[in-house]
């Protein structure tokens, strides 16, 4: 009994070994036909019966050919909107929506402190603080300092150790400032030239910098 239940797992070894060494049939892919006739096949949803150039989609190969504002689907079968783009049916062109890297960098270099590079691309928030930290401060010096300074040089009792604890607080001040202005000035100059910033509708930077 034993050498029978030996010959019986000796042959089902070979068995299993022969269907694994075996070549197994490859399974047939469908691949479907016709994907589109006509660049009508490919327009995105909303855009039917519109004329749209066969510059911006076109059906070749029967597959479907988007460019700038329209991008094709994983399937190719249709055209999609390209995000920070628009088609403008009127004149049937696209428009693209995404601000200017190049402006941005110079509105950076020239105007940083001011705010003015995020507000072009609609960074409000942070263009409002940059501009809130430049200009509030001189107003801050002028409307509370000054006039504490001035109270104190009038008096009768003035002395220079008052005038010393006075004036090392705003100079202290004043180059903090001047640092935190500079950092930022140099911040946003990289981060517009490596073109590291985005809109505030989250759409990249048009890159043309280099251009």
């Amino acid at each position: 009994l034993l050498n029978m239940a030996s010959v019986i797992l000796v042959g089902s070894c070979l068995f299993l070994c022969v269907i694994q060494l075996s070549p197994t049939k490859a399974k047939s892919i469908t691949i479907p036909a016709s994907q589109c006739s006509n660049s009508s096949d490919c327009y995105p949803a909303g855009l039917n019966g519109t004329s749209i150039p066969t510059k911006y989609i076109n059906c070749s190969s029967q597959k479907c050919v988007c460019n700038d504002c329209f991008y094709a689907t994983n399937s190719y079968k249709s055209c999609a909107y390209q995000r920070c783009w628009e088609y403008n049916k009127t004149t049937q062109t696209c428009n693209d929506l995404r601000k200017d890297q190049r402006t941005a960098f110079f509105l950076s270099l020239f105007l940083s402190a001011l705010g003015a590079a995020n507000f072009y691309i609609e960074q409000n928030a942070i263009g409002g603080f940059q501009l809130a930290i430049f200009v509030g401060f001189p107003i801050l010096v002028c409307c509370i300092w000054l006039p504490i300074f001035t109270f104190y040089c009038d008096c009768d009792y003035y002395d220079e150790d008052q005038e010393k604890r006075i004036l090392w607080p705003l100079i202290v001040s004043c180059i903090v400032w001047i640092l935190v202005i500079m950092m930022w000035w140099v911040a946003d100059i990289v981060a517009f030239a490596e073109d590291l910033r985005t809109s505030e509708d989250g759409c990249p930077l048009r890159h043309n910098l280099g251009n």
